[in-house]
């Protein structure tokens, strides 16, 4: 799952759309009022999100993985997401 693109909305949230189709919002006001996101209650830093499709970033030390978006997006757990992903050979 490549993150294709994101965009910064209103009040702490990003529209994140993959390249397998899944989209959606996510709601980051309650993830940047504390510790080293907290750079980002500044509306103008928060709206200079990027992605380098691995990740949803505001520099090189602030970035949130593609897989915590996308199972945020899902209502999954990582680990749910991984585990759908495998595959194994018959016998």
């Amino acid at each position: 799952m490549k993150v294709i693109s994101v965009k910064p909305l209103p009040d702490y949230k990003l529209q994140v759309s993959f390249d397998d189709g899944v989209s959606g919002i996510i709601d980051l006001k309650s993830f940047i009022a504390n510790g080293i996101f907290s750079v980002l209650q500044n509306e103008d830093s928060f709206n200079k999100v990027y992605t380098n499709g691995y990740s949803v970033a505001w520099s090189d030390e602030l970035e949130i993985d593609s897989l915590a978006i996308y199972a945020e997006i899902l209502n999954k757990s990582p680990e749910d997401i991984l585990t759908a992903n495998f595959s194994y050979a018959a016998n």
